[in-house]
């Protein structure tokens, strides 16, 4: 197994950034991010990591590039973005597809959408913030469970573990991606995974399942 502290500098910039750009895109499309999807900036971080992390499937870049592709301004490719964002996350007249909230999905097995919102794993997340010295911002009205607020927060833990040469932070975002995100963002990847008027949303958290479980498997022996 790799080891997540001999990461060099240029592996670390992609995953961070890589994060980011997932993190954007769970917030729901808008002008900028549909920007750097049209211009292809979006998928850069996630290309320099591709002998690292093994993409699942091999070909995913061509395909979200063949989507990209077929559309000619930002505007085109934020109305698709957005129609299938709330169709698939948000709301719908069959019911939520896949909400992005992991106390929607229990033991790692996808919930009913009945599911409270601000379950054990929202709980735990609070915590999380709490024992780093973390707050919410209180513009903030999603529970701390939003699939953003998790990359947000393991975002948190690499920048600061590896500025900070701090093997506990590190230790912790290993587990983090590994143990709690990766069961419940493979299921959301799951219910989505046969959604054809939009492919966009399933290759990219593809992307993410692929990214969460290469942490996972990291090591910090140097």
């Amino acid at each position: 197994m790799a080891s997540l502290v001999s990461l060099d500098k240029k592996a670390q910039t992609a995953l961070l950034d890589g994060l980011a750009a997932l993190a954007r895109i769970f917030w729901g499309p808008g002008p900028e991010s549909s920007r750097e999807i049209l211009q292809g900036s979006f998928l850069s971080p996630f290309e320099a990591l591709e002998s690292q992390v093994k993409y699942e499937q091999t070909d995913i870049f061509t395909d979200l590039k063949d989507i990209i592709s077929g559309f000619g301004d930002e505007s085109a490719i934020f109305q698709y973005l957005e129609e299938a964002y709330v169709r698939l996350f948000i709301n719908s007249r069959e019911g939520i597809t896949a909400p992005l909230y992991a106390s929607c999905y229990v033991d790692g097995t996808a919930s009913d959408e009945n599911a409270p919102l601000m379950g054990p794993p929202a709980v735990l997340m609070r915590k999380r913030f709490e024992s780093k010295g973390l707050a919410m911002s209180e513009t903030m009205h999603e529970p701390p469970d939003h699939l953003s607020i998790e990359l947000e927060y393991l975002y948190f833990l690499l920048k600061k573990g590896w500025a900070d040469n701090d093997p506990a932070l590190l230790s912790e975002a290993v587990s983090f991606a590994g143990e709690t995100m990766l069961p419940w963002v493979t299921n959301l990847r799951k219910r989505i995974a046969d959604e054809n008027r939009c492919r966009f949303y399933p290759l990219i958290t593809s992307v993410a399942v692929s990214i969460l479980a290469y942490l996972g498997r990291q090591t910090l022996s140097p």
